[in-house]
């Protein structure tokens, strides 16, 4: 399991109140790769703003 992944179980036991280890005997792939999913979009940044040419250019100005 990669260092991420156990990121991913510790935060997953954390949200749950179990153990990590609990959770990896427990929880099957597909739940394990929801709950990926779920905290996965949480970190995601906001998506580039876009501007209009007028805004562009007036923000070179």
């Amino acid at each position: 399991m990669t260092v991420p992944s156990m990121r991913l179980v510790f935060a997953i036991a954390a949200h749950l109140h179990m153990t990590a280890g609990t959770v990896l005997n427990t929880m099957g792939a597909h739940e394990f790769m929801c709950w990926a999913q779920v905290l996965g979009n949480a970190n995601r940044p906001p998506p580039p703003l876009e501007l209009d040419v007028e805004d562009e250019i007036a923000a070179w100005r």
